[in-house]
C-alpha cells in the first residue's frame, strides 16, 4: 500500500472537522449529504436496495443524509415519489429511517411539492400551481390553486413535517427552491394571484412563512427544520437578489433552524450543475445570504473536492457544504476527507450521464453513477473476496480497463494491466481537454492511486502475445474505441485529421475548419479549437484588472456537418443544452441535413437540399463515430471476438465496452460492463 507516496499524504480540513449545530440536532461534522432521487423511492421491492445504499453513505460519515423528497400530497409527487398520505409509504420510510440510525447516521426526510413541474401522467390529475402559467420543462399547463388548497397544502407540509418526526427522522427539509411549489409562490413570474397569497413580494413569500409556521404547530419548536431556498432563480425578472435576502431574514424570524441554498431553476439557461460551471462557482451567493441571517447557511452546488468546500466553510461563506452527487462517486466522501485521504477519493466529475440524465428520461431509470457504478446497487453488488484468488489480465487502460482492474484487485484477484500506450486514461484524457471537462483527469487520477494500493502490476507501452494471455485464468478485453474512418474520397488527403490526432496534439491546428460528424464528439472538438482562440480566463482577467481590452480571439472558421436534421445526440438531456449553448456563444456553424460527397484539397464538397457545395476549410477533422480499437495491432478489430475460441481451455475471457460494441457506446456503459466482468470473476 502506498500510502507514504507524496500524493497520498493526508491532507487536514480543520473546517470541514468541526462539530456543528443545526437547532437541537448536533452534527460531528460539517458535511451533509444533499437530497437527490435514486429512481428507486415508493417501491416496496426496491426499499432494502435503497437502505442499503443509505446505510452506505453513513457508514460513510455523511453527517445528516437527507432524502430525495417525499410529497407531501399526491398531486405534489412524481412516479418513484414517497407520498407522505400514503401509510404504506410511510412504514417504508419508516424502514429507511430506522436502516441508518442502526449504523449510527442521521437522517432527515424533504417536505416536497413539484407544483407546476409535476406530470399529469405521473400523477394521474393537472398539476396544481399559484398560477396557471405554462411550464416550459413539461409543456403543461397547471390549475391555479383556490385560496381554501393553497392553506391545505400548507397544512399537508405542516402534517407531513409531524409524520416525519413521528417514523423517526431526525429533521425536516422543506423544499421551497429549483422553481418548485414554494419557490413558484415567491417568484412574481409564477405569481400572478390577487389574494393573501400573491400580489406584493411580502404576500408572495406568505406561503412559504405559513409552512414553515404550519411544521412549528405540528411538529413543535425543538424539531430541526432546514429550508431549502433559492439564492438565484437565473430567471429574468423573478426575485431580485435584495428580496432574496429580506427572504432569508424572514423564515430565520418564522423559526427555521437552518438555510440550504439552491441555485438556480429547472428551465434557466444558465448551467448549475454542468462540468462547465467552476467548482465552488455559486458560493459567493450563499455567502451573501449567510450575512445576512444567524442561523447556519448550507450550499450544495460543484463542491466535489474537499479543498473547495474547507474554503467555503472556512472563510465564512457557508456553515455546511451539502453536496449530492459526490456521495454517489464516493459512499466514503465524508470518512476519507476526515481522514485526510483526499488521493483516495473518488471525485464527481459533474457528468450527470448515470444521475440527472437517468431521471430525465421516460420511464425514469434508476441513479447510478459513471464513475461509481456500485452506486445505489450496493445490495446487488457487495464487494467482499472471491472465493478463489485468480490470475487476471487486464488488455487496455482506459477507464473500462481502469476499473476492471481495481474492481478485481478489491475482490483479491492477482491483477495485471497491459496499456500499449504511454499513458492510462484512454478517451478520458482526451476529453479532459474539452473545455469544462477537466474533472475527467480526477477520475485517471483516482483509478492510478487505487491500482498502487491495490499492488495491481501495470505494464505500460506493452501489448501481451497470445502466450501471455494464456498464462492467465482471466483475461478482460478492455482496448476500447478508435476514431471511425468514413468511406469518403479524398480521405488521404493531408489536411484530413481525426479528432484523436487533435486532441492528442499530433497535427497543427488549422484557421478554417470543417469538422464530419455532429455528435458528442464533433460537437466537443468544436469548442476546444474555438475556446482554444481566445485569450485563457486569467489573461481576461489580468486585462480587465488593468483597465485594457479584452485580447481578441484568433481568426477561426468553424463549421459542424451533420448528417441527420438534429446535432449533439447522445449527449445526455441535462448538458446538451448547455454544449449547444457554448458553441453559439463561440461562434461556431452548424450545417443539419449534409450528404457527404468527397473531401477535396479546398475543403468538402457536400449536398444539401439537392445542391452541391463546397464547404471551404484548410482542415478537415473526423468526428463521425467509432469502432472497436483492433486487440493486436497487427490484427483488425475481430481479434478480440477469436480470443475465446483461441484461449479456450486455458484462460476465461471477458470483452466489454467499446471492444465489445461501438455502437453507441458511452463511458458510462463501458465501466459499468468492466465492473460488472470483473466482479462476476469467482
Amino acid at each position: 500500500m502506498a500510502a507514504t507516496s507524496l500524493h497520498s499524504r493526508p491532507r487536514q480540513y480543520p473546517a470541514l472537522g468541526k462539530p456543528g449545530r443545526i437547532g437541537t440536532l448536533n452534527l460531528p461534522h460539517r458535511m451533509i449529504m444533499g437530497s437527490m432521487h435514486m429512481g428507486l423511492e415508493g417501491r416496496r421491492d426496491k426499499l432494502q436496495q435503497l437502505a442499503e445504499f443509505y446505510r452506505a453513505r453513513a457508514r460513510g460519515m455523511a453527517a445528516l443524509i437527507i432524502t430525495g423528497g417525499a410529497a407531501v400530497v399526491q398531486e405534489g409527487g412524481a412516479d418513484e415519489m414517497f407520498v407522505l398520505t400514503n401509510d404504506d409509504d410511510c412504514r417504508m420510510l419508516a424502514e429507511l429511517a430506522a436502516a441508518v440510525h442502526e449504523v449510527g447516521g442521521r437522517i432527515a426526510l424533504q417536505l416536497f411539492h413539484s407544483g407546476r413541474y409535476a406530470v399529469s401522467s405521473e400523477i394521474g390529475m393537472q398539476p396544481v400551481a399559484p398560477s396557471a402559467i405554462p411550464s416550459r420543462l413539461t409543456r403543461e399547463t397547471p390549475r391555479a390553486l383556490t385560496t381554501d388548497e393553497v392553506e391545505a397544502t400548507i397544512e399537508a407540509f405542516g402534517e407531513g413535517a409531524l409524520r416525519a418526526k413521528e417514523l423517526g427522522f431526525d429533521a425536516v427539509e422543506v423544499m421551497g427552491s429549483e422553481g418548485y411549489l414554494l419557490n413558484q409562490f415567491l417568484s412574481p413570474l409564477t405569481n400572478q394571484r390577487d389574494d393573501q397569497y400573491g400580489g406584493d413580494f411580502p404576500r408572495r413569500m406568505r406561503a412559504s412563512l405559513d409552512v414553515v409556521q404550519a411544521i412549528r404547530k405540528h411538529a413543535g419548536d425543538d424539531y430541526p427544520v432546514i429550508f431549502r431556498m433559492s439564492g438565484a432563480d437565473l430567471m429574468p425578472g423573478s426575485t431580485t437578489m435584495e428580496e432574496t435576502l429580506a427572504y432569508a431574514q424572514a423564515l430565520e424570524r418564522a423559526g427555521v433552524d437552518a438555510l440550504n441554498i439552491g441555485i438556480g431553476w429547472h428551465e434557466s439557461r444558465v448551467p448549475t450543475v454542468q462540468q462547465v460551471v467552476p467548482r465552488g462557482g455559486f458560493t459567493a451567493i450563499a455567502g451573501k445570504i449567510r450575512e445576512a441571517v444567524k442561523v447556519p447557511v448550507i450550499g450544495a452546488n460543484r463542491l466535489n473536492v474537499p479543498e473547495v468546500a474547507e474554503r467555503a466553510v472556512a472563510e465564512g461563506y457557508l456553515d455546511f457544504v451539502a453536496p449530492a452527487r459526490p456521495w454517489l462517486a464516493d459512499a466514503e466522501y465524508g470518512k476519507k476527507i476526515l481522514a485526510g485521504d483526499r488521493a483516495a477519493l473518488n471525485v464527481c466529475i459533474a457528468c450527470n450521464q448515470s444521475c440527472l440524465d437517468h431521471t430525465l428520461v421516460q420511464p425514469h431509470l434508476p441513479v447510478s453513477c459513471l464513475v461509481n457504478p456500485q452506486a445505489g446497487q450496493e445490495l446487488l453488488w457487495p464487494i467482499a473476496k472471491a472465493s478463489t484468488s485468480r490470475r487476471v489480465a487486464v488488455v487496455g487502460g482506459g477507464p473500462a480497463g481502469l476499473e476492471a482492474a481495481v474492481t478485481a484487485a478489491r475482490r483479491g484477484h492477482k491483477v495485471v494491466l497491459f496499456e500499449r500506450s504511454a499513458s492510462l486514461g484512454g478517451q478520458f484524457r482526451m476529453a479532459g481537454k474539452i473545455p469544462g471537462k477537466y474533472e475527467f483527469y480526477e477520475t485517471i487520477r483516482y483509478y492510478t492511486e487505487m491500482l498502487e494500493r491495490l499492488e495491481v502490476t501495470v505494464t505500460m507501452q506493452t501489448e501481451p502475445s497470445l502466450e501471455e494471455l494464456a498464462d492467465f485464468d482471466d483475461v478482460i478485453v478492455a482496448t476500447g474505441v478508435v476514431p471511425r474512418i468514413p468511406d469518403l474520397p479524398g480521405i488521404d488527403l493531408p489536411h484530413v485529421a481525426t479528432y484523436a490526432q487533435i486532441l492528442q496534439g499530433e497535427v497543427a491546428v488549422g484557421r478554417k475548419i470543417a469538422i464530419i460528424g455532429a455528435g458528442g464528439i464533433g460537437c466537443d472538438v468544436s469548442t476546444y479549437l474555438a475556446e482554444s482562440s481566445h485569450a485563457t480566463p486569467d489573461a481576461v482577467g489580468y486585462f480587465r484588472s488593468q483597465s485594457l481590452p479584452e485580447p481578441a480571439p484568433l481568426s477561426r472558421d468553424i463549421t459542424v456537418l451533420a448528417r441527420s436534421d438534429k446535432y449533439g445526440n447522445g449527449i445526455g438531456r441535462s448538458t446538451r443544452w448547455v454544449v449547444k449553448q457554448e458553441m453559439s456563444r463561440l461562434g461556431v456553424r452548424v450545417m443539419t441535413d449534409v450528404q457527404f460527397v468527397q473531401i477535396v484539397p479546398d475543403g468538402v464538397r457536400v449536398e444539401v437540399a439537392g445542391e452541391q457545395k463546397t464547404i471551404e476549410a484548410d482542415q478537415v477533422i473526423l468526428c463521425a463515430g467509432q469502432e472497436r480499437a483492433p486487440l493486436f495491432s497487427d490484427a483488425d478489430a475481430s481479434a478480440s471476438d477469436n480470443l475465446s475460441e483461441a484461449l479456450a481451455g486455458r484462460a476465461r475471457v471477458h470483452i466489454v465496452g467499446g471492444a465489445r460494441e461501438s455502437r453507441g457506446i458511452n463511458a458510462a456503459r463501458a465501466i459499468r460492463e468492466a465492473f460488472e466482468a470483473a466482479y462476476r470473476i469467482d
